[in-house]
């Protein structure tokens, strides 16, 4: 047997080890490009010091260049696919206990212990499989500066985030302007501080003239324990020393059996509002506003 012969089961291993883990990649991307929101993101991916639109398009960039160029050029691209499974890796060890990863998107519940099993398997399999040994392919040069660019474009074109009203073009059935469907916007309350409340993006799904604006603003999901652990001790400490503000961030999945929220503030001092479910809000809730002479004087998020 020549030793040409021998190499080849190690080589197609390799490359069948590295398209597979490609795969997955570009699987998980596609969820995140096309369904997913930064709310998907771990946290610690979500606190780099960027703007979180940015830093998501980054991120579904980075993980379409590598999942490509191991298809097309499994033999320069595996310490690229290794460097990513090693990060995942990483970051899934200290998600572990938590529901979900959100590495395919709020579409698809895997567990960390799952995902961190299922990567370093996948993993395991290309450096085992030795991919240094592959041949490089021919392939031109123009078709993977292509690929990659196409890479590198889709999180731009296929941008699913909102910030302003004039982005917004959706009618609903009562002639209301609302979000398109699968849209996602940013609500960094803590960011909003100093500016008119009227100046952020309340304002664009919010009639504030009809409203009184200051006192205390309490932006809630019906699903989420801390929004009803802090919601029922509001109803306990604010008696109608100020106005109080309720915002509902309405969500698709919403349903009376997995509702949490049922105790909150009552009486002629509170308002109740509800954002439009056709929008998923990237924040960790509840979020709160002090709100003076229509100014934002503090808020905070995920306390």
């Amino acid at each position: 047997m020549t030793e040409d012969a021998k190499k080849s089961p190690f080589r197609s291993a390799a490359a069948g080890a590295l398209t597979l883990a490609a795969l997955w990649l570009l699987t998980g991307a596609g969820f995140k490009l096309l369904a997913g929101t930064p709310n998907d993101l771990p946290q610690v991916v979500r606190d780099v010091p960027l703007e979180l639109g940015l830093t998501y398009k980054l991120v579904i960039t980075l993980e379409l260049c590598v999942g490509f160029l191991a298809l097309l050029q499994p033999k320069w691209s595996w310490p690229g696919m290794v460097a990513v499974f090693l990060v995942f890796d990483t970051v899934l060890i200290g998600m572990l206990g938590q529901a979900s990863c959100g590495c395919f998107g709020s579409s698809v519940t895997l567990s960390p212990a799952l995902m961190l099993a299922i990567d370093s398997v996948l993993l395991a399999a290309i450096l085992a499989t030795r991919p240094w040994r592959l041949a490089a392919r021919r392939l031109p040069v123009v078709v993977v500066v292509l690929v990659l660019a196409a890479a590198v474009a889709l999180p731009w074109l296929l941008d699913r985030q909102v910030t302003r009203t004039g982005e917004v073009t959706a009618v609903d059935g009562t002639g209301a302007v609302v979000p398109v469907q699968g849209t996602w916007l940013e609500l960094d309350v803590e960011s909003w501080v100093g500016e008119p409340l009227s100046e952020t993006p309340l304002a664009d799904y919010v009639d504030l003239d009809t409203l009184l604006t200051d006192g205390l603003w309490v932006l809630y999901r019906h699903t989420c324990d801390h929004c009803a652990t802090h919601l029922t001790e509001l109803a306990q400490t604010e008696t109608g020393e100020r106005m109080v503000t309720l915002v509902r961030l309405r969500e698709r999945n919403d349903t009376e059996a997995n509702r949490v929220v049922h105790l909150m503030p009552e009486g002629g001092f509170v308002q109740m509002l509800e954002l439009p479910e056709t929008i998923t809000y990237v924040i960790t809730t509840p979020g709160e506003l002090v709100v003076e002479n229509g100014i934002v004087l503090s808020a905070r998020e995920g306390f």
